[in-house]
């Protein structure tokens, strides 16, 4: 059981605390995701299947890490931003 008012439970929850930053975020991170998603799924269908070495070849290539750097750490900030 809680003393507080229905208004001070809600009190900066509303939409216009937190509502744009979020929509804003999501915005973003959607747009690099577009390239990045491309970029990542073009890759893994050049290199060969069940090659390790090929693949840490690929990975050894400083783009390459940053580019997969990137692409998980937006996938991450997205999923955080829309509530998961």
């Amino acid at each position: 059981m809680s003393l507080r008012s229905p208004l001070g439970r809600v009190l900066g929850h509303g939409s216009a605390s937190d509502g744009v930053h979020h929509w804003w975020v999501q915005r973003l991170s959607s747009i690099a995701l577009v390239p990045l998603g491309i970029w990542f799924v073009v890759s893994l269908i050049a290199l060969p299947l069940g090659d390790h070495a090929a693949l840490v070849n690929w990975l050894s290539h400083g783009w390459n890490a940053l580019l997969l750097l990137l692409f998980v750490l937006f996938c991450l900030f997205h999923c955080i931003s829309s509530g998961f």
